[in-house]
């Protein structure tokens, strides 16, 4: 058979499979380091030089493909160099950002407005809020729910600077594991942080080690070698290990873990439309007849092929004679119904198993009751609640490490976290006003602090009772006002001043 007809017979056709993202990633790219005592593994550094690099080498890589897919570099559409058999055909590749979708929304609802922590302890209140400012609280724990959401775990380090400010930060997750006890209760034994930089070609990194006790530094060395050699120790007093680990559940799922193989879907999809739609210009044309097709040679059907003309010899029809010459130009049908449809089963699946709505969905716009809205984010809200009692679970950590240092400086007189609260409110869009004006028909009465802790125009709501004050108490003491006016104050029945004008 000629080279040029193994194309209409599909001989030469390849069809590419590609292994979804819970192929590639199995359970050994995300389980936990245990031990059975600290100093199992580090009185040899070789297991922790091992722990290391199996951090390294085995669980950042599926952090870093996560990782990808929030920033539109998904595998699964890029990581194929040979979607398309011919190089003269078109070669589109679209990514779409589902995942950063989901983590938008999700981050958006659990920390868009800050999380509250109230205590009964009025003491423990002015430590969490002098630390939250310093810290921009309200932030970083923004950005450690999005680490959560997006990798299935985040690191929270937690130090004491030169200026004894007691400090919080982010610790790159692509750097930093915990090794856990076998307790039922897993007690983190210690911690690892190996931040990588490079000189030149050579990548290098410096381990630090962090116990319950004490802070370990090694010595800067290759990361390709980690031969580890201990440089210095240090002694801390914060009770525990002072880097805590936040996960949205047992398993440390991205949010958008599950429906990756959905995304890779929908992006070939997309991209082999957007391949018809330009290959379609580029018909290719047929000249069917009484043509002599040998003295063609291989290579020049090939060319022609190439320039999108194919020659065809004449055929014999069933009653003997021949067919008749013909020129036409083919090309592949498109069946907008079917592959719109399939595409648009696609997108709905992403957003049902996500549980996380889809925003631009004719059924999700227009006026609807608070009730309609909540039964459309149930899903989530279910998902989300679990999110937040694992994220609580870190912040009293948080705030039980910092506690313990505060003691240890007499800046606290031992006092405990048990009666901290800590709460999560909805960031949703409110129906205010028909709220406020069924409020008021029913008889309610609601203090002036509340209106105006409602109007988008007043930042400070105290401030604002303060200058009310001041300028009643003015015009009380101002005569001439009251002359020039007819201004009179007088008092109600409960005692309550008020104004009247003439």
């Amino acid at each position: 058979m000629l080279e040029v007809n193994k194309f209409e017979h599909g001989t030469d056709t390849t069809h590419h499979t590609s292994k979804s993202f819970q192929q590639l990633y199995g359970s050994e790219t995300n389980r936990s380091y245990r031990a059975n005592s600290a100093e199992e593994i580090l009185d040899d550094v070789n297991k922790l030089a091992a722990m290391i690099r199996d951090h390294h080498e085995v669980q950042c890589p599926r952090l870093e493909a996560l990782d990808d897919y929030i920033k539109a570099r998904n595998n699964g559409i890029y990581s194929d160099d040979s979607r398309r058999n011919e190089k003269e055909r078109a070669d589109h590749r679209a990514a779409h950002n589902f995942a950063k979708v989901i983590n938008v929304f999700d981050v958006g609802y659990n920390t868009g407005v800050p999380i509250k922590k109230v205590s009964d302890d009025e003491k423990i209140n002015e430590i969490i809020t002098e630390y939250d400012k310093e810290n921009d609280i309200e932030a970083l724990d923004s950005e450690l729910w999005r680490d959560m959401k997006k990798y299935g775990r985040a690191y929270e380090l937690q130090y004491r600077n030169k200026q004894d400010k007691d400090k919080s930060v982010i610790s790159n997750v692509f750097e930093t594991f915990v090794c856990y006890g076998l307790d039922v209760e897993r007690t983190p034994l210690f911690a690892v942080r190996y931040p990588r930089y490079k000189v030149e070609t050579q990548e290098f990194t410096t381990v630090t080690v962090y116990t319950d006790k004490e802070i370990i530094t090694y010595k800067p060395c290759q990361m390709n070698a980690l031969r580890l050699e201990e440089e210095k120790r240090e002694h801390h007093y914060w009770g525990e290990v002072p880097i805590t680990e936040y996960s949205p559940d047992r398993y440390r799922m991205s949010g958008y873990e599950d429906v990756i193989p959905l995304i890779d879907l929908y992006d070939a999809a997309q991209s082999d439309t957007a391949n018809y739609m330009t290959d379609l210009n580029e018909a290719t044309m047929i000249i069917t007849g009484n043509l002599n097709l040998n003295k063609y040679k291989v290579d020049d059907l090939v060319k022609m092929k190439k320039a999108n003309l194919m020659l065809l010899t004449e055929g014999v029809n069933p009653d003997g004679s021949r067919s008749q010459t013909d020129a036409k130009y083919i090309y592949k049908q498109y069946d907008v119904t079917g592959t719109e449809a399939y595409k648009e089963r696609l997108q709905k699946d992403i957003h049902k198993i996500s549980f996380v709505p889809d925003l631009t969905d004719d059924s999700f716009s227009g006026t609807q009751s608070g009730e309609a809205m909540k039964y459309k984010l149930f899903g989530f809200q279910q998902m989300a609640k679990t999110g937040q009692r694992g994220f609580k679970k870190g912040l009293m950590r948080r705030y039980r490490l910092l506690l313990n240092i505060k003691n240890y400086v007499n800046e606290a007189d031992n006092e405990s976290l048990d009666n901290l609260t800590i709460t999560f409110t909805p960031n949703l869009p409110k129906a205010v006003l028909e709220e406020l004006k069924t409020l008021v028909d029913s008889g309610m009465e609601i203090s002036q602090e509340t209106l105006m802790g409602l109007a988008s125009f007043i930042d400070d709501v105290k401030a604002e009772l303060e200058k009310i004050q001041k300028e009643e108490k003015e015009n009380e003491q101002d005569p001439v006002m009251d002359s020039m006016f007819g201004n009179q104050v007088r008092q109600d029945d409960g005692g309550q001043k008020f104004r009247v004008n003439h």
